[in-house]
């Protein structure tokens, strides 16, 4: 019996290259044209396949068993929410340490870099606690004689800002700074905002002593023939308080005014760079022979 012509032609590549086309309309084809055909080819599938999705449940159930739903209060779950919490808070320990070491570690290497003196040994102190005044109260350090602190060293701040000097009654393990602005008077130049002229010497910049007001900033009468205004920069120019601390800061100008007596001199007042109320710590200047 001879077959039909088409079953003759459709043999060898030109088989392969029709199913191939075939394949690629149905599958351009969207899914409402495909979907009333496989769905009872599926059901017609699913039918043999049926053991074998069962033995595949029942070796998936022997090698991972079904959990019993998540209880919070039970003993293991309310022992592991601990053990969390613990880490969590020494992980922010640890997180608060780093940052602090390198808050510290950068100071040290502000007040290295401006204190160009090898006699000076550079010591961090920590505040412990402070007197109920507060501002213009001393401060109590967690640093003594063990480590190499001698009163009349320099506190500074921030790399260049003077912050105060030891007390003389210095403890084996602890000390007290004396802030600044409790100082009996501080010699200060003062310079403009922008800061010094390298080509200018120091002494060319207006003088000053500079005292207490008690409400935590200083007055000083200035004589010069320069101009000053609010937002010149105090800076320490006392050798009572060591070389180390020489050219810090010490305050902002924050107001001038005349002065009847003398035509030439203007009353100037000086607020601190720093705020003690916030200081966490300081960095003390101890030259070999601290200046009495």
């Amino acid at each position: 019996m001879q077959r039909p012509r088409f079953i003759r032609t459709l043999t060898g590549r030109r088989l392969d290259w029709t199913l191939a086309a075939v394949a690629f309309v149905v599958s351009m084809l969207p899914v409402s044209a495909l979907l009333p055909w496989t769905d009872d080819l599926a059901r017609l599938l699913s039918v043999p396949l049926a053991p074998v999705t069962h033995f595949g449940l029942f070796l998936r159930e022997q090698v991972r068993p079904p959990q019993a739903a998540f209880d919070p209060s039970a003993p293991e779950t309310v022992q592991l929410e601990r053990e969390v919490a613990q880490y969590r808070m020494l992980y922010e320990q640890s997180r608060l340490e780093v940052e602090r070491l390198e808050r510290s570690l950068a100071t040290m290497r502000a007040v290295s870099a401006r204190v160009d003196a090898p006699e000076t040994r550079l010591i961090e102190a920590s505040v412990i606690a402070s007197d109920p005044s507060r501002r213009t109260g001393v401060l109590a350090l967690n640093a003594g004689e063990r480590h190499g602190v001698r009163a009349g060293a320099a506190a500074l701040v921030d790399g260049d800002v003077f912050a105060g000097v030891i007390a003389p009654n210095v403890g084996s393990f602890s000390s007290s700074l004396i802030p600044a602005s409790k100082l009996p008077s501080i010699g200060a130049r003062i310079f403009p905002p922008e800061g010094s002229d390298p080509q200018k010497p120091a002494s060319s910049y207006p003088g000053a002593v500079l005292k207490p007001t008690g409400r935590g900033t200083w007055t000083a009468e200035v004589a010069t023939s320069l101009d000053l205004a609010p937002g010149m920069v105090a800076r320490l120019a006392d050798d009572r308080y060591g070389r180390a601390a020489l050219g810090s800061r010490i305050g902002v100008v924050v107001s001038v005014e005349p002065v009847e007596q003398a035509p030439l001199a203007r009353r100037v007042e000086i607020r601190p760079v720093v705020d003690l109320d916030g200081l966490s710590s300081v960095v003390l200047a101890v030259p070999a022979e601290v200046p009495r």
